[in-house]
């Protein structure tokens, strides 16, 4: 369930204007990018990394929601991930 509602752009004080970025491949696809300023991160205490994903609301609104962290593992099983991400890490001879 969402929570939707008006925002008037008129009143609102605190804005953050983005441009959007595009890329064209190689092979031909466009992606495009845009990039959530500072402030607006810190005010939603996003982090670098973090996974979030984008829900279309209309042509004028989309929804940014945060996805749940996955839940870290315990004991052998968690010592065998550190140990697999570390041997991905060494350089290959």
């Amino acid at each position: 369930m969402y929570l939707c509602y008006y925002i008037d752009m008129a009143t609102l004080d605190d804005q953050y204007p983005t441009r959007l970025q595009g890329i064209r491949r190689q092979g031909g696809t466009v992606q495009v990018y845009a990039n959530i300023p500072l402030p607006l991160a810190a005010a939603m205490d996003l982090a670098a990394g973090e996974t979030v994903t984008w829900k279309v609301v209309d042509r004028t609104h989309l929804l940014l929601v945060r996805l749940p962290e996955p839940h870290k593992l315990k004991g052998a099983a968690q010592a065998a991930v550190e140990k697999k991400a570390h041997r991905s890490r060494e350089p290959r001879p």
